[in-house]
């Protein structure tokens, strides 16, 4: 990870905002059963790309690329998900450990 990147990094929750030219991103900060909604989710932000390459599908501007590019982000979420059910499982969702991946 670059140094620029480094600073977006909060396993603590004190600092959550990716502010770059054209792209401003609040993640959550925090357990939300504890804190509240106060960001987005990273499944958030895969949606959001989603949906814009969704648009580009249902119109003239439809290709192979684009339809590639929502597989990988399909794959992102289910990961995702399947990620969260597993903390769940075992105990550690909304906390700072580790779980198991197996």
């Amino acid at each position: 990870m670059g140094e620029n990147m480094e600073k977006f990094r909060h396993l603590d929750g004190s600092d959550a905002v990716v502010d770059l030219p054209h792209i401003k991103i609040s993640f959550q900060h925090g357990n939300p059963q504890t804190v509240g909604n106060n960001g987005c989710k990273i499944e958030d932000v895969i949606d959001v790309l989603v949906e814009k390459i969704l648009d580009f599908q249902g119109r003239d501007l439809n290709c192979e690329e684009n339809a590639t590019a929502l597989y990988h982000l399909d794959l992102a979420r289910e990961a995702l998900m399947l990620r969260r059910r597993r903390r769940e499982q075992q105990g550690v969702i909304g906390k700072q450990k580790r779980h198991s991946s197996s």
